[in-house]
């Protein structure tokens, strides 16, 4: 392999694994990472998208024929297989003393990854980062969380998306230690169990987990004495959550902090601001410029106004992949002439100029010519007591245009009526936004990095 060459990653969490991702960076070749559990499809479709010249994965079969069709070179076998082909090396038969490594002459503009969107909202966008990026990156979040050699970070994340690869390499960049966990956790005991055995300092998690933690009992708090904060990124936080997770855990620091593929992170919330501001995710990162903008590219700057939410910072994204007009869309000119990122979520400024989030720009719906706001509804549904989480998706409708349908799972041991959540809501939101149906499900669908997504949902 050679700098510059796209190397496809398909392999479940491992050591392994993340040796290779390293070594990759190592000799300047620009990794691909996709979900170890996509179809051979999707997978292809990812390697052809990224013009991948080599795959390593621990996948035992189809691993010729994934080689035609995604025209590639070579496929590592991270575990045994019988398939023969010439193009299939073994890689417990790659001997490390005939492996001479390139001198490191690559600048710290070289790409490095490409990481894949979860396409929450359109196909997945291949978003292109480098050295400089990453390196900007980890040193602005390792500096707000006050990370160091002494920390035990834990994360739920796989090197498929940025976040799974930042939660491994900002550790190593602070010579702390990470521990990743292969499976999503069911219930609080999940979660401090792993705390307790491995000491862990830090918890690096999407709200899923909070929503999970929060269940957890009081009595836990002296078993994970060694837990310091926990950092919750990629939706919003209920207060309701937040308010249980600090009365189980009262003496750990809670980060609600906002971040994309396209840009790592671009704010956060101080701790001690939680309390008071518990929808927030604060003021920007140092190096970090953000402005609000409204449908006409105005700026916006009286508070509790929403609007698109722009951003420049030194780890915004390069490009999106081999997506030339999905890359000039999403970079606008600022009125002060810099070239910002339209990150397509609208936000609106409290009276001390902190972040909140609004919605996510294409998940607004008319109904009866009235903007439906998804997350306001679910913000409302989740408040009630009965409630734990909740997702709210636009049903067509002939009249209306849309109609918004409410998907909710129930607190343990919890029962309501369609009748009791249809009033909760009138008496707290506008007419519009009160839900015509409600669905009891067992559980929320979730995207492959984990977060609840609207998608199959009808």
């Amino acid at each position: 392999m050679r700098a510059g060459d796209r190397v496809g990653l398909f392999a479940s969490f491992s050591p392994t694994i993340v040796a290779v991702y390293l070594g990759c960076l190592r000799i300047g070749a620009i990794t691909a990472a996709t979900h170890h559990t996509l179809s051979d499809d999707k997978l292809i479709h990812q390697l052809r998208h990224a013009g991948a010249r080599v795959l390593v994965t621990d996948r035992i079969d189809n691993l010729a024929s994934i080689a035609d069709a995604a025209a590639l070179a070579h496929v590592v076998a991270l575990a045994s297989t019988r398939e023969r082909d010439a193009r299939l090396v073994s890689f417990d038969a790659i001997d490390p003393s005939h492996v001479a490594l390139p001198d490191r002459d690559f600048s710290v503009e070289q790409a490095t990854s490409i990481f894949y969107t979860t396409g929450s909202t359109s196909a997945p966008k291949g978003v292109l980062v480098n050295h400089r990026i990453m390196m900007s990156a980890c040193a602005a979040v390792t500096s707000y969380l006050q990370m160091g050699s002494d920390d035990v970070v834990m994360s739920y994340s796989t090197l498929a998306s940025d976040y799974g690869v930042y939660n491994v390499l900002m550790p190593l960049y602070c010579g702390g230690t990470s521990v990743v966990e292969l499976k999503a956790p069911e219930s609080p005991e999940d979660v401090l169990a792993v705390i307790e055995r491995e000491e862990v300092t830090a918890l690096h998690v999407f709200p899923p987990v909070i929503f999970v933690l929060s269940r957890a009992a009081p009595a836990w708090a002296p078993r994970v004495k060694s837990l310091r904060y926990l950092s919750s990124s990629g939706q919003a936080l209920h207060p309701k959550h937040i308010d249980k997770i600090r009365a189980a855990l009262p003496n750990v620091l809670f980060y609600s902090n906002y971040g994309m593929t396209e840009c790592k992170r671009i704010s956060f919330l101080p701790p001690q601001e939680l309390l008071r501001k518990p929808t927030s995710v604060g003021k920007p990162l140092p190096g970090v410029s953000v402005l609000l903008v409204d449908d006409n590219g105005s700026p916006i700057v009286e508070a509790d106004r929403p609007g698109e939410l722009w951003v420049s910072a030194p780890f915004t994204m390069l490009e999106y992949w081999a997506m030339p007009d999905e890359t000039a869309a999403v970079f606008s000119v600022a009125p002060d002439g810099q070239t910002m990122l339209r990150t397509g979520d609208l936000f609106r400024f409290d009276t001390d100029g902190d972040l909140h989030y609004v919605a996510r720009r294409d998940d607004i719906f008319v109904r009866s010519a009235w903007n439906v706001s998804p997350r306001d509804i679910e913000h409302c549904l989740a408040s009630h007591p009965a409630v734990a989480e909740a997702i709210v998706v636009p049903v067509p409708d002939e009249s209306a245009g849309h109609l918004p349908k409410a998907f909710v799972v129930l607190e343990p041991g919890q029962s309501v009526s369609d009748g009791e959540l249809a009033d909760y809501c009138r008496q707290r939101i506008d007419w519009h936004m009160v839900p015509i149906a409600f669905e009891i499900v067992g559980q929320l669908p979730r995207s492959q990095s984990g977060k609840s997504t609207r998608k199959g949902l009808a």
